[in-house]
């Protein structure tokens, strides 16, 4: 053994020796002094094993908040949707809509659906989604997403349903301009093959002025399909006069080529 290891044995020996000595009652004391010096180590390191239990325990995993971004985006969506169905659109006097028109307007419920199939044939006119008849789906029934209205539904089997899209000519919608009186037709243009229609404003008046930009919304005519307020897109140019009214080209709200996520307007009870 070195000379540090002699020593070191040394001071042990003595310290031992001199603990012995001591009576019971020394012996005490000297316990109680050593344990109240180490106890603030313990509290310490009792206190950062709380701290490191908590934050860990508090903690969600990767999957968890991919889980929970999923599902606020998907209720973000529907909130967003939700609140097509409620803009008043009465800019024409600046009055609210009456009792019973409200009414109509708040008994609805949408049922989300997603784009399952979609012919090249006709892209720009019909596509499958996965509801029908058995999630309450019917024929005639208004489908919009977050950005605004896509179309109708037309054939409702059990489990799918298609719905004509509002491009499509045959697919045509009542609609109002924004901060005017100026009421017509929009409807979808025919196109060959691959190239995306254009939707079109008819029936205006010849005097009908409008700016590029200004809003487009469905009218909701007694007894039609779509409910009013619903964003149909914005007028891309000012009208154009024919022999008996005036027309005017329109910007789709949604893009149709990137059609995925959809919600139907059915009516509740």
């Amino acid at each position: 053994m070195n000379r540090t290891g002699l020593i070191a044995l040394a001071v042990f020996i003595l310290l031992a020796g001199g603990i012995l000595s001591l009576g019971p009652t020394a012996q005490r004391r000297l316990s109680a002094s050593v344990a109240m010096a180490i106890a603030p180590m313990f509290n310490a390191s009792s206190d950062v094993g709380r701290k490191i239990r908590a934050y860990t325990t508090g903690v969600k995993t990767l999957g968890e908040l991919e889980a929970d971004n999923a599902r606020l985006r998907a209720e973000n969506e529907q909130l967003r949707v939700a609140n097509q169905l409620s803009r008043d659109l009465s800019e024409e006097n600046g009055k609210l809509r009456d009792a019973l028109g409200f009414k109509q307007r708040s008994n609805y419920r949408l049922v989300p659906a997603r784009l399952i199939a979609r012919e090249s044939a006709t892209w720009w006119s019909q596509v499958q989604i996965d509801r029908g008849t058995q999630d309450g789906l019917a024929p005639d029934l208004p489908v919009l997403t977050e950005a605004g209205l896509v179309g109708k539904t037309t054939t409702v089997a059990g489990r799918t349903s298609y719905v004509l899209l509002v491009a499509d000519e045959n697919c045509k919608v009542a609609a109002t301009v924004e901060n005017t009186r100026e009421q017509g037709i929009v409807s979808g243009t025919r196109t060959s093959s691959g190239q995306q229609p254009e939707m079109m404003l008819n029936f205006l008046s010849k005097a009908a002025e409008l700016k590029p930009g200004q809003k487009v919304y469905s009218s909701g005519v007694t007894g039609g399909v779509f409910p009013s307020g619903l964003l149909l897109g914005t007028v891309a140019e000012e009208p154009k006069v024919r022999e008996l009214d005036a027309r005017a080209r329109v910007t789709p709200a949604v893009d149709m080529s990137r059609l995925e996520n959809v919600f139907v307007i059915v009516p509740g009870n």
